[in-house]
């Protein structure tokens, strides 16, 4: 019976550790940029609209319902019709007072053709914002909006951030791309990015393990983006027991099943369930800096958690034993691949 201890206490160790794994990660901060001191309890959502491209979802704070809101644009990824995939993102930012308008470029994930993506784009947010302004009781603050994107919906975003009055958008004074799409196809895709307006702040987001697209845009948007104010920001791996903060294109997705708005699923959305998960890179990475960025855009507040390679912008949360979780890397100045930050990347032209 002796002899049997040592296994009976590792196989018992080997059988609680996922357990302690999930218990153990950083928790979402109480208040503050990413935080859950949420002032609109309900969202109110408009779903009649996103069933073909060109159309769009929007999701309205309520109870209590404001008399008016700031503009989140949120573009999805490739093939991410469906906006369960950033359902928790969504409730986060709607939670804390946004309107989210959440536009359909895609039919289908090959129809239409990338050369209509940006067409559809527009036409779902002009939609949206004139259903806003027509068919509900809050005011869209035409002058705080900020413009996000995922993937190759961080390239549409990014090219509609330059082209804006071209398309008669609003102008957007915030910016974040995260992991943005590959250069090719050449459909939304700018050379440069130096006509952004110099008063727009800029964030792009870089997922260190992010085998998918790379970094070749989000370099390409930071290294020439026109703006006084810009910063590019690493997010690497973290391990502690069994858990795990992941660092790859996946990263930005946040599975709720409230905004699950269709029933079949691409191949792309079934990656996105199954590797999807809701944990300290979207609070203190996605979650936070986008807070952060439009507080510091419209309210000039928070500044220190969007800017600066400071403490509370690369601040990634602390694991249950004391540690803190593996901070963000901040670039402040253009980055060229020979001389980047390559600590724990293994993606695009930084190997």
């Amino acid at each position: 019976m002796n002899l049997l201890k040592p296994f009976l206490f590792l196989i018992l160790i080997f059988c609680i550790q996922p357990l302690f794994g999930q218990l153990y990660k950083p928790t979402q901060a109480e208040t503050g940029p990413g935080g859950k001191d949420y002032q609109h309890l309900n969202i109110e959502i408009v779903a009649e609209y996103g069933k073909k491209a060109g159309g769009f979802w929007m999701y309205l704070p309520s109870n209590p319902k404001p008399d008016s809101a700031n503009i989140v644009v949120f573009v999805p990824g490739f093939g991410v019709q469906n906006p369960v995939v950033y359902g928790g993102w969504i409730k986060h930012l709607v939670g804390h007072g946004n309107v989210v308008i959440f536009p359909r470029y895609q039919q289908k994930l090959f129809r239409p053709f990338p050369g209509k993506y940006v067409n559809n784009t527009v036409s779902g947010i002009q939609s949206a914002l004139e259903h806003l302004q027509k068919e509900t009781t809050i005011s869209p603050r035409l002058d705080n909006v900020a413009y996000t994107g995922h993937s190759y919906g961080g390239k549409i975003a990014a090219y509609l951030a330059v082209k804006y009055r071209e398309y008669d958008l609003p102008k957007p004074k915030a910016f974040l791309a995260t992991q943005p799409g590959l250069p090719k196809p050449k459909a939304a895709q700018l050379k440069s990015y130096s006509e952004l307006d110099d008063d727009i702040k800029v964030l792009v987001i870089i997922g260190a393990k992010d085998k998918i697209v790379g970094d070749d845009l989000g370099l390409l948007i930071f290294n020439t983006a026109g703006v006084r104010q810009k910063n590019l920001i690493i997010q690497s791996v973290d391990e502690r027991y069994a858990g795990i903060i992941e660092a790859d294109h996946a990263g930005p997705c946040s599975i709720d099943m409230q905004f699950n708005e269709m029933k079949r699923r691409n191949y792309i959305t079934r990656a996105a369930f199954k590797r999807s998960q809701t944990d300290a890179a979207d609070y203190y990475c996605y979650w936070k800096l986008l807070d952060a960025i439009m507080d510091c855009a419209f309210y000039n507040e928070n500044c220190q958690f969007a800017f600066g390679n400071t403490y509370e912008q690369t601040y990634m949360g602390v694991w249950s034993d004391g540690h803190s979780a593996e901070p963000l890397r901040v670039h402040k100045k253009p980055i060229y691949p020979e001389k980047s930050d390559r600590k724990n990347r293994k993606i695009g032209k930084l190997d």
